[in-house]
């Protein structure tokens, strides 16, 4: 554990690195970056028992932000030297580093009284053009636009929102087409339609403010007027426990009263029309989506777990318990029978265990006992490809195993036996990760045979093998947080795969409005994000495999952080729901000009944003 102080408003990462023996001190056994707020002396603790990096991210802790592990993992005995550094800044680092050591217990997390965010969530030591001075001009802003009543959609475009310049044949839902020259959604009245999506259209981003409730000027009572911005995270584990408040509801419940949400869903809807998204992305708010008339995708709930898991997340997919969960998990598909406006569903978002590149998940499940189905499973692939020859398999794998059956005994680090032990564990991981999405795919196409599967919204390509089981999918979606998408990589998922491809997630922040942190990819201005925004969306429609791209998010995240600690400037619109215009200018150009850049009548954008190192993770 330690404490550190640094003034720069501005995240500090504070990065511990973990070295096996034998390891050359630049090269990384296993890393975790703890984030720290400005101003406020923190207690940065790591528990050991993460060194086994079953979890990415750990459970915050006051006044310590975002806490994300690197690496498969390392047993305590093996570390012979550990680190202690800093990410890349624009400008360096300053800070105070003290009471470093270890100790049996967890400690206590002291947070001194030193209010850093305003009444309406807003950041107290900074001062930026487009900071609301007041609530009163907050609230005159507000009730000004809506009273201002709706605005035109952008021109040439059908009722969902595609291009009524080219037509298809129609189905009465959302389907895929390839044309020759690309590949294209096609809405339910046969019009082309690349998805423009806005992820989390929610009225605001909720904060965690357990032990930091001393940071705040203020925060009202849980219950009476602002019960709706206040809420308990009681799901998800240990990560999302704790009371959270909203100050951007708080916002629009001072704006407009007890008539709040419908305020809010309306003048919200008009907005997205008038900087031409077509899809409300994922994580929006149910009620906002039915109220509604744009297309939206859905991320199905609940993907099939199992209580035993190979590797971090990777349940037993050979199990019946996998099957069985499949066939529920699929249920909840029949809700949407008959929506057109459903483009399709996500099976899930970024799967943990594919955060390890190159993981061998059949490696991980050689190191389990016996009570897993898969493991079982492998033994018959061993059995099969061996010929149930134990003799010729132990020679394969340097190994002297009396029968396959001592394979259900816990092995470590079985691939690095020999080649062919790598080559088989590989083998069997490709058919690991076919069984995870192959099982409920399948029982989703059962329950709703319309709607399109839009795979699992990887966060990278860890792997090869996570294009096992794409031929289930009828899109393959990837999150993609680059400045823009790479040409060659979307080329070789189209390629691999046979399907279109749609990113899910991608963003662009600015440390010049007032929060601490400018998310994944971080530009200087709103001028500039706006520009970022412009180059990456028209960059992608100008990639004949794309059929879309989704920008997360709507609203700036809280302040002093969401539930894992994440406090990133990305939003359209700040805690004030005041939009960053210079940010909104660029999303409007590049959203008229889609249809044109996608069909090849003009070029894309072609002026790419200045990239700064990234503050935040």
């Amino acid at each position: 554990m330690m404490d550190v102080y640094h003034e720069k408003d501005e995240v500090l990462g504070v990065a511990l690195q973990f070295f096996r023996d034998g390891e050359a001190r630049g090269e990384r056994s296993l890393a975790a970056l703890m984030g720290a707020l400005p101003g406020v002396r923190t207690r940065l603790a790591f528990p050991l028992a993460a060194l086994d990096s079953e979890r990415v991210f750990l459970p915050r802790t006051p006044g310590r932000l975002k806490t994300v592990i690197f690496g498969e993992g390392l047993r305590q005995r093996d570390i012979r030297s550990f680190a202690i550094g800093t990410p890349e800044s624009l400008d360096g680092w300053r800070f105070e580093l003290e009471n470093v050591h270890f100790a049996a217990e967890e400690p206590d997390y002291p947070v001194p009284p030193t209010p850093i965010v305003d009444e309406l969530g807003q950041y107290k030591r900074k001062t930026w053009p487009g900071k609301t001075s007041s609530r009163q001009e907050m609230i005159r802003a507000l009730r000004e636009e809506y009273d201002a009543g709706g605005a035109a959609a952008m021109p040439n475009r059908s009722t969902y929102g595609g291009s009524a310049e080219r037509r298809y044949e129609a189905t009465g839902y959302f389907r895929t087409e390839r044309d020759g020259a690309r590949w294209w959604l096609v809405d339910p009245d046969g019009y082309a339609f690349f998805s423009l999506g806005m992820d989390c259209v929610q009225p605001g981003e909720a904060g965690k403010v357990d032990g930091i409730e001393a940071l705040f000027d203020s925060l009202p009572p849980g219950s009476g007027t602002f019960k709706d911005a206040w809420r308990t995270g009681e799901d998800g584990g240990p990560l999302h426990r704790g009371r959270y408040f909203n100050f951007a509801v708080a916002n629009l419940i001072h704006a407009f009263g007890d008539d709040w949400f419908p305020r809010w869903a309306e003048l919200t809807a008009r907005r997205l029309k008038r900087w031409g998204f077509n899809t409300v992305g994922n994580w929006s708010n149910p009620v906002f989506i039915e109220s509604q008339d744009i297309p939206y995708v859905y991320p199905l709930q609940d993907f099939p777990a199992t209580e035993r898991t190979v590797f971090r997340d990777f349940p037993d997919v050979f199990s019946d318990e996998f099957r069985a969960a499949s066939e529920t998990f699929a249920e909840q598909l029949k809700a949407f029978a008959g929506d057109r406006r459903l483009i399709g569903y996500f099976l899930r978002n970024e799967p943990l265990w594919a955060f390890a590149d190159g993981v061998n998940l059949a490696e991980k499940l050689l190191e389990k006992d016996e009570g897993f189905e898969s493991k079982r499973e492998l033994i018959r692939f061993l059995q099969e490809r061996y010929a149930e020859d134990v003799d010729g398999f132990n020679a394969a794998w340097a190994s002297s195993f009396a029968s396959f059956d001592a394979l259900l005994a816990p092995i470590e680090k079985a691939a690095e036996r020999s080649e062919r032990a790598r080559d088989d564990l590989e083998a069997f991981t490709r058919r690991m990760i076919e069984a995870y999405t192959a099982i409920p795919s399948e029982a989703c196409k059962r329950v709703d045979p319309h709607h399109l599967n839009l795979g699992m919204r990887y966060a990278w390509i860890s792997s090869p093998a996570l294009y096992e089981g794409s031929q289930h999918f009828d899109v393959f979606s990837i999150n993609c947080y680059k400045m823009k998408p790479d040409a060659e990589d979307i080329r070789e998922i189209a390629e691999r795969t046979g399907k279109p491809v749609l990113i899910g997630e991608f963003h662009f922040g600015a440390p010049d409005a007032g929060l601490l942190a400018t998310g994944l990819r971080g530009v200087a201005t709103q001028a500039e994000r706006g520009k970022a925004y412009r180059y990456y969306t028209e960059q992608a429609a100008a990639l004949p495999a794309l059929v879309g791209v989704h920008y997360f998010i709507l609203n700036d995240q809280a302040l002093l952080g969401r539930f894992d600690g994440e406090n990133f400037q990305i939003g359209a619109v700040d805690v004030c729901h005041r939009p960053y215009e210079d940010f909104i200018q660029g999303v409007t150009e590049a959203h008229a000009r889609i249809y044109d850049v996608a069909s090849g009548v003009v070029p894309p954008y072609e002026e790419e944003a200045k990239e700064i190192p990234r503050v935040g993770f």
